[in-house]
């Protein structure tokens, strides 16, 4: 019988998850995680929670010493919320015109843990990217992407940004002289530059936190 730090290790392990990425996702440090695993600290009872939700446990199968790992658990559904997909479409090129065009063409589920962050006071939304500016960060031309407007967009990540009345998604970098750079991630295409005057123009409307790849599969023939 494993006892609860040992059958977390084997259930992560089964999962194909690494130690640092389960460790994220409950918001501990990953050596941290590998002291609950090896039994070496308690577990409260929050902590516990937490881990079987990104497990995808039940706390009564996490808990219960008498049940063996080999046994497939059933499952729990993580907390899911419906999330907008709006008709406009994330420049990945040289940018398009800015409308106010927010209209909702459906309703995603969606995990709560896979937002990136906080789900307020703004929600999150879906976009779908047009151009390939962005390939070299596995943002291809059709597929889906998460914008979260509530976190913070520090320097490195990719953002969803309005400049000049024009919409895009580009990696932002800040530089100390005040200018911002719009960095693609494909070499055919070059970055826009933003002077520390010119800042006022620039609008980021969200950081990209996942992208889905929606495309249809083609015939083998």
């Amino acid at each position: 019988m494993l006892k609860t730090g040992e059958k977390i290790k084997a259930c992560r392990e089964r999962r194909g998850m690494k130690r640092p990425e389960l460790a994220r996702l409950i918001g501990v440090d990953p050596n941290t995680l590998y002291r609950y695993e090896n039994g070496s600290i308690g577990i409260r009872d929050e902590m516990k929670r937490k881990i079987a939700q990104a497990l995808e446990l039940s706390m009564a199968y996490l808990l219960d010493d008498t049940l063996d790992v080999e046994l497939d658990p059933e499952p729990t559904i993580p907390p899911q919320l419906y999330l907008p997909v709006l008709n406009q479409e994330a420049c990945a090129g040289k940018g398009f015109s800015w409308e106010d065009a927010t209209e909702v063409v459906e309703w995603m589920p969606w995990p709560e843990r896979e937002t990136g962050g906080p789900i307020g006071p703004e929600k999150p939304y879906f976009v779908r990217v047009e151009g390939e500016s962005m390939i070299g960060a596995n943002i291809d031309d059709g597929c889906l992407i998460l914008i979260n407007p509530n976190l913070e967009v520090r320097s490195g990540d990719i953002a969803y940004v309005k400049w000049n009345e024009r919409c895009s998604v580009k990696g932002i970098i800040f530089y100390k002289d005040g200018r911002v750079e719009l960095r693609p991630a494909n070499s055919d295409f070059q970055s826009t530059w933003i002077d520390r005057d010119e800042i006022e123009y620039l609008e980021i409307l969200g950081k990209v936190v996942r992208w889905m790849n929606m495309g249809i599969p083609r015939n083998i023939l």
